[in-house]
């Protein structure tokens, strides 16, 4: 990674802290809810499928 410098928490103020302890829960709040969709998906094609073959219910 060329020009990038990697600072320090130790560095960051209170503030700057705060913000990115902010932004990391928004983002992972985002990552669970793309899985949790993913998963939601990928169960209802299989339903559907299953379903449709005659082999559920």
């Amino acid at each position: 990674m060329t020009g990038v410098e990697r600072a320090s928490s130790k560095d960051w103020s209170r503030e700057e802290r705060a913000e990115f302890i902010r932004r990391r829960r928004g983002r992972n709040w985002a990552l669970l809810a793309a899985l949790v969709a993913l998963c939601g998906l990928i169960y209802a094609i299989a339903v559907v499928k299953l379903y449709h073959a005659g082999h559920m219910w």
